[in-house]
């Protein structure tokens, strides 16, 4: 355990620290399956990824703690990359304190890394930048074993996969995006940048990767679901140039399913920013 700096006593007022154990900021990169939870952030009554792991880093630190996310992710999406961030004046080493988590974690939640941090990171305001993935299958029957993590468009039904390819091309750039987003959070800003996105085809799995600066709440279920809509003959090509030319507030009304989103990677420098553009391809 590491010591306090000792300060002067007396009739100066001072407190004396000596052995009081200083304070330590960790950073843990986090995975679930979100189809049994109620959302990633702290709710009343329900179950949520947080409060999961805010009761097994209390049982593991031996006192109260409340972690802090980098992004809100809904009931039913799911990750891979989520971070989270804690305090704590405890001497447990980051290897420690990963495996203790998982031994009381559910099944559905793991720490898969865990490192100390400098005090001044916030998994969310340090955060650069942010990569979703977002998975269909093309199939007449949905096996259950995939149930919870994609999403189905059966075989039968139209779609053209070059057409949503080419149209998900249109969303990068800078732009306002509150034409995707039900509401934006007191103070939030609507402009955010689209760095990369990409559209895969490995039969029977498409997958849809985006990349960017930030995300507004339920931003790229809606983006998907337009995209989605266009592909499937269900709406016209213009929808997508009409919703990102004119940034009304909650215009896009489709909303694709959680099951097949991904929070995939927390971006915090440069370098992992420039690594997931280029390891997305084209």
């Amino acid at each position: 355990m590491v010591d306090g700096l000792k300060s002067s006593g007396g009739e100066n007022g001072n407190i004396d620290i000596t052995n009081q154990p200083l304070l330590r900021a960790f950073r843990a990169t986090v995975a679930y399956d979100g189809s049994g939870f109620s959302g990633s952030q702290l709710q009343k009554n329900d179950r949520t990824v947080l409060s999961e792991i805010n009761r097994a880093l209390s049982k593991v630190l031996a006192h109260p703690v409340r972690a802090t996310m980098a992004s809100r992710t809904d009931a039913g999406v799911h990750a891979t990359g989520q971070v989270i961030g804690f305090r704590t004046s405890s001497p447990r080493t980051s290897g420690e304190l990963l495996r203790a988590l998982n031994s009381l974690l559910p099944g559905d939640v793991r720490v898969t890394e865990c490192r100390e941090a400098g005090l001044d990171f916030h998994p969310r305001y340090s955060a650069l930048g942010k990569v979703y993935l977002y998975r269909i299958l093309r199939a007449d029957v949905l096996p259950p074993m995939s149930r919870n993590s994609v999403f189905l468009i059966e075989e039968h039904k139209p779609f053209d996969f070059d057409l949503l390819s080419s149209m998900a091309g249109r969303l990068e750039g800078e732009r306002d995006f509150r034409s995707f987003s039900p509401r934006l959070e007191e103070g939030e800003k609507a402009v955010k940048t689209i760095w990369k996105v990409t559209v895969r085809e490995d039969r029977p799995l498409l997958e849809t990767r985006i990349i960017g600066s930030g995300f507004l709440y339920q931003m790229v279920r809606r983006m998907m679901g337009l995209l989605i809509a266009v592909a499937g003959g269900r709406e016209n090509e213009e929808a997508l140039a009409d919703a990102l030319d004119n940034p009304e507030k909650g215009k896009v009304t489709y909303n694709a399913s959680p099951s097949g989103l991904f929070l995939e990677k927390v971006l915090y420098s440069d370098e992992e920013i420039r690594e997931a553009i280029e390891s997305a391809g084209s």
